[in-house]
């Protein structure tokens, strides 16, 4: 049945994982048999996408004749895309080509967010946007739909990233914008064995491969992982933290604070106390590409950046407390600031406290460009901070723009759950209104699950019973029963079998067991390390049923 409309829910855009000098080759949702490294991956939290294409002519007149004998194409056609997106974590960055660190890289060895684009290695990408049947998800498409004809593919050819922005602000959640320019554009029913949109900028031919969509998820996290950090719907602004310090040429964020007379802003431990209260923030950078032509090619063989490419950080505040100093200082001595934006996100239950850091934005050597005052009757007094840094080489760790934060290979922590054990020495102890005197409680530093992400259950917990401190393991080693309660997937009440319950007298030594190999967070870190997924406590009162 043919479409009356499409609108968002029908709609999905993917961004090409094969650039530059493999862009027209095939490119599959499996890679090469291994779907995590799929040549096209989708892109998430997706709020709005438009996309055109304008060709330019040019006429042909000669005398005798008022109108043009013909109007030719000497320019190439510009493809334009434009996007945005929720901000919940950094694999869409990644998957567009910018770099982000791990978060626990050391602040003095960050890399450059646009080294790659910088060397030309994850510049120039296709983009695709798939259109479901009319009135049907996109994610959950069944393959009959998805396979059977009643899907179409846009593909843009040749994209490279033109511009980024990001922004968040009081009241809102944080976005991110971005423009690309491509040199082709494609319709065509399907999404599987679709044509590569790509062209050889050579002699603008189009290559003989196909595509094909991978099949629409909800976040950016495995198919079978429903919560997570990178399931994250988004993050929110009461968990952004903004630092600034003077750039005192030293490889850690510690130096003096931000000293420009006029408003006082957080300072490198990112206190707030009587600074500006921070209402918004927006860091943008544009990419502008020169095409390089030549006698006998068609198309632009190459869009070259140009250069020096400025990254520019706005804060819109409310005035509070002012800082003495003199414009006129800072004509004979000019100082620069690192800024570093953290976001923070809920990785847990939505009802949890615990966070993690989710994404930072890092920028090296800023300086101060301008402060703009307003005060009106009726309003608040508000200031603009404009602030700009130059983006450096791929090699350069001393300025520009820098990203750290979770994708699919960054982890927001690199180290499995701990845990302690320890019994119940009253009823309703331990947390638990129904706990019982002899529960066995298993408390783990941040959530836990199992090696398919599903909740633990009383088979998965195990106790050794060492009584009158005799050889470890004496007791026997067995199950610790069942699961009575649990909170958040972190602390677990156990009710051990009434046949292991002799051996619980004074002095007895338990010791709680986990299988390391097979249990994990939600970052995929597997609990402790060999050799240290027990720990033991110690019974000091009998326990008798």
């Amino acid at each position: 049945m043919a479409r009356n409309r499409i609108i968002y829910q029908s709609e999905a855009l993917f961004a090409g994982q094969k650039t530059n000098t493999n862009i027209t080759d095939a490119h599959t949702d499996i890679g090469d048999g291994d779907p995590s490294t799929a040549h096209i991956k989708q892109i998430h939290r997706v709020q709005s996408a438009n996309y055109a294409f304008n060709i330019s002519r040019s006429d042909v007149n000669q005398f005798g004749e008022l109108a043009a004998i013909d109007r030719v194409v000497l320019d190439t056609p510009t493809v334009s895309l434009d996007f945005s997106y929720l901000l919940s974590n950094f694999e869409n960055e990644a998957r567009l080509g910018f770099h982000v660190d791990q978060l626990n890289a050391g602040y003095a060895n960050l890399t450059s967010a646009l080294s790659g684009m910088l060397s030309k290695t994850a510049d120039e990408r296709n983009y695709f946007i798939q259109t479901s049947k009319e009135g049907q998800d996109a994610v959950g498409e069944s393959d009959a739909d998805r396979l059977g004809g009643l899907a179409s593919t846009i593909g843009i050819g040749n994209g490279f990233i033109t511009s980024y922005s990001t922004e968040a602000s009081v009241g809102g959640f944080p976005t991110v914008s971005i423009a690309a320019e491509g040199m082709n554009m494609l319709f065509q029913t399907g999404v599987v064995d679709v044509a590569n949109p790509a062209i050889n900028r050579v002699d603008g031919s189009t290559p003989n491969t196909k595509i094909k969509l991978p099949t629409v998820s909800g976040s950016a996290g495995s198919a079978d992982e429903a919560s997570g950090i990178l399931a994250i719907s988004t993050l929110r602004p009461g968990d952004i933290t903004m630092k600034f310090a003077e750039n005192d040429g030293t490889s850690a964020f510690n130096g003096g604070e931000y000293g420009l007379g006029g408003a006082k802003l957080p300072t490198a431990a990112g206190d707030t106390t009587n600074s500006a209260n921070i209402q918004s923030y927006n860091i943008s950078f544009d990419l502008g590409r020169t095409p390089i032509q030549r006698l006998g090619n068609r198309f632009a063989f190459a869009r070259e950046i140009d250069f020096p490419v400025n990254v520019s950080l706005s804060v819109d505040a409310i005035m509070t407390d002012l800082t003495t100093g003199n414009l006129n200082d800072l004509i004979d001595c000019d100082k620069s600031y690192n800024v570093e934006i953290e976001l923070k996100g809920i990785t847990g239950s939505a009802c949890d406290s615990d966070k993690t850091t989710v994404c930072k934005y890092i920028l090296k050597d800023v300086k101060p460009d301008a402060q703009s005052y307003s005060s009106s009757i009726g309003d608040n007094k508000t200031v603009t901070l404009d602030f700009s840094a130059q983006i450096g080489g791929p090699n350069q760790t001393d300025v520009g723009l820098f990203m750290q934060g979770v994708t699919q290979t960054n982890s927001a922590d690199l180290t499995g759950p701990t845990f302690t054990v320890s019994q119940i020495a009253s009823a309703g102890a331990g947390g638990f209104s129904n706990s019982t005197t002899g529960d066995f409680l298993f408390s783990f530093t941040e959530p836990i699950f199992d090696a398919n992400s599903n909740d633990l259950v009383g088979s998965d917990f195990r106790i050794a019973f060492n009584q009158n401190n005799d050889a470890q393991n004496a007791g026997g080693l067995v199950s610790a029963g069942t699961i009575v309660n649990s909170i958040d997937d972190k602390v677990f009440l156990l009710r051990a079998p009434e046949s292991n319950t002799n051996k619980m007298v004074v002095g007895t030594i338990i010791t709680g067991f986990m299988a390391a190999a097979t249990y994990k967070d939600a970052q995929g870190n597997q609990i402790g390390a060999t050799g240290t997924h027990a720990q033991t406590s110690t019974i000091t009162a009998g326990f008798e049923y």
